[in-house]
């Protein structure tokens, strides 16, 4: 989860290096570090902590020919400075970062420690550098000895890598981790996603699994398997990549603000007019599925499980499982479903090994994902885009109401339905409506951010979302939150009610409405303190917040945006890094 930036060329290596860490700070922020070649030598600074205090001990008179930089999400060894990356090998001769897990580097280090080498960090990634020269050492090509490195550790990784005797070269390494190449007529790039390079070029190269090789001034070579390959050139709507707060104090207030724009740029690409724009292979597979299972995490996963809903009168069997635990046990209930894989970054480790599972079955995948280029992205059957733009805040917001509208409009398509369509823009006015009110919210989370536990609960629908909102709670507030149907309560949750415990409720669908109007009751009377979000049409007296009304199926999601600005607000009141809560990072890429 950890970002990487590097280049090689004729341009500001310092400003590239250190403004491309900051729009990758969202993937780890535990400590940060830059190495770049000048003079002859090899210089590497690091610190603990954010890229701001490396900005700060980087001299701004450097002129580098090639340089790396890294911003870490820990995986092993502290958030320090001797853990942060740059790190070399015990001769100097190569300086590199690294994104993702060597899952054999114990054994490894310990072959490397008998030969004679030593280890100044906790981390997997000096076992690599360490390998590195060895093997150079070995066979005196640098080609050679990544390739033999490659072969020798197990896991995944990107890297990006100095080598001290070519100081106008730049290699790298990547399997199972994203990275990805730019090319300018002045300078070779690379990062973990677009956006560091962004400003400079529109041309990108998506580098595979077992790919390395190097960069130079206007020269890209790629290896696979000991053989050179053609690079392919892509092409990336850099306006999709581009990070401003603009009069925003955080990203997350300004992406939930982006979601009406968002829908309805999603809208535009998946219809037009009369007709739904989805590719017609891939509805025909829809429609002669006999089973639909969706895998996903986090707030993708909450997406699914509405999504699912939306699908299952279609007359499917509809299954919706987490990735990270349907990659170790992959049951199938039909011998050939389809699977549908979410993932905001496209890049989601856990995703990815259930991607290969289902690759090596010859099965078939759709990619919903708002990354174009990404690996799950290329490796599915079919692949769908979400449009929503660069999401910088670790917490996901944007992308979750994406993924509803866009599973709606999928489900609207395999059954005929374009009346979807009109639905999603009563939705979209709703949304507006909640931003123009979001000081009610503001209202409410000043009142309540004291609290330490919450509650959320609903029925149905209001349920499935209900779990997306108390996620949020937990993200960036550090609330410990957790969702029940109504019904449940009474077989062991109400237990954990006392006076003054937070419960957020959740009533937009008349089906269900009397039943946990029933629950809120039960809650009260023994002293919950309620925060009732409903619809206009099943407003109460006492109801804290009232949204306008859209159809029933699609209610539910103008709660979640309630939910988002409450989360934001209490984070807020609580004074706490709304954009970059502690512990998390925004692209899971290790599992």
């Amino acid at each position: 989860m950890c970002g990487i930036v590097g280049g090689v060329g004729k341009l500001n290596l310092r400003e590239y290096l250190i403004s491309g860490l900051k729009k990758l700070e969202y993937r780890g922020y535990d400590s940060a570090g830059i190495a770049y070649a000048e003079a002859g030598e090899v210089i590497v600074r690091k610190v603990a902590g954010r890229v701001v205090s490396l900005d700060a001990v980087v001299p701004n008179n450097i002129h580098p020919s090639v340089g790396i930089a890294h911003t870490r999400w820990a995986t092993h060894g502290q958030p320090n400075s001797s853990n942060a990356h740059p790190h070399q090998s015990n001769n100097g001769l190569f300086t590199i970062v690294h994104n993702g897990v060597i899952e054999n580097f114990r054994p490894l280090t310990h072959q490397l420690a008998v030969r004679g080498f030593h280890f100044a960090s906790e981390t997997d990634t000096e076992v690599i550098a360490n390998l590195l020269e060895r093997f150079y050492t070995r066979s005196g090509s640098v080609l050679e000895a990544i390739a033999q490195t490659c072969e020798a550790i197990e896991g995944s990784f990107a890297c990006a890598i100095i080598f001290k005797d070519e100081p106008n070269r730049l290699y790298f390494m990547k399997k199972a981790s994203p990275l990805l190449i730019g090319v300018c007529d002045d300078a070779s790039l690379l990062a973990s996603d677009p956006a560091p390079m962004v400003e400079l070029t529109d041309r990108f190269i998506d580098l595979d699994d077992g790919d390395y090789g190097f960069l130079e001034v206007g020269k890209v070579q790629i290896f696979r398997n000991g053989r050179r390959i053609k690079p392919r050139f892509v092409a990336r709507n850099v306006d999709l990549y581009k990070s401003d707060l603009g009069e925003y104090p955080h990203y997350m207030l300004k992406e939930i603000e982006e979601i009406p724009s968002v829908i309805k740029r999603l809208c535009e690409n998946y219809f037009d007019e009369d007709h739904f724009l989805f590719n017609e292979s891939m509805l025909e597979c829809l429609r002669k599925a006999k089973q639909i299972h969706f895998l996903a995490c986090g707030t993708s996963y909450y997406a699914s499980k509405i999504g699912a809903k939306y699908l299952r009168p279609l007359g499917k069997d509809v299954l919706v499982s987490i990735a990270s635990e349907w990659a170790y046990d992959p049951y199938d209930i039909t011998e050939e479903p389809v699977f549908v894989l979410l993932s905001q970054s496209g890049e989601t480790a856990d995703l990815i090994r259930c991607q290969k599972i289902i690759n090596d079955r010859g099965g078939i995948s759709i990619a919903v994902t708002n990354t174009k280029g990404s690996t799950i992205e290329r490796k599915a059957t079919y692949s769908c885009l979400l449009y929503a733009g660069l999401e910088v805040a670790v917490a996901s917001t944007k992308s979750y109401l994406a993924q509803v509208c866009f599973l709606l409009m999928l489900t609207g398509a395999l059954r005929g339905d374009m009346m979807v369509m009109a639905d999603i823009d009563r939705l979209c006015e709703s949304l507006k409506d909640i931003i123009a009110r979001k000081e009610e919210i503001h209202s409410l989370a000043r009142h309540a951010h004291k609290v330490t536990d919450a509650f959320f609960v609903g029925r149905g629908l209001d349920y499935l979302a209900s779990m997306e909102g108390a996620l949020k709670l937990k993200e960036v507030a550090y609330v410990h939150a957790e969702s029940y149907p109504g019904g449940e309560l009474k077989h062991g949750p109400i237990a954990l009610i006392t006076q003054g415990t937070l419960v957020v409720g959740f009533v937009s669908d008349p089906e269900v409405a009397s039943s946990i109007r029933n629950n809120f009751e039960e809650l009260s009377s023994r002293g919950a303190r309620m925060v009732v979000l409903s619809t206009a049409s099943l407003q109460m007296p006492g109801d804290s917040f009232v949204t306008k009304d859209v159809k029933p199926y699609l209610a539910s999601s103008a709660l979640v945006m309630v939910s988002q600005y409450f989360a934001y607000y209490m984070a807020l009141e609580k004074g706490l890094p709304i954009d970059k809560p502690r512990n998390l990072a925004k692209s899971v890429t290790v599992e």
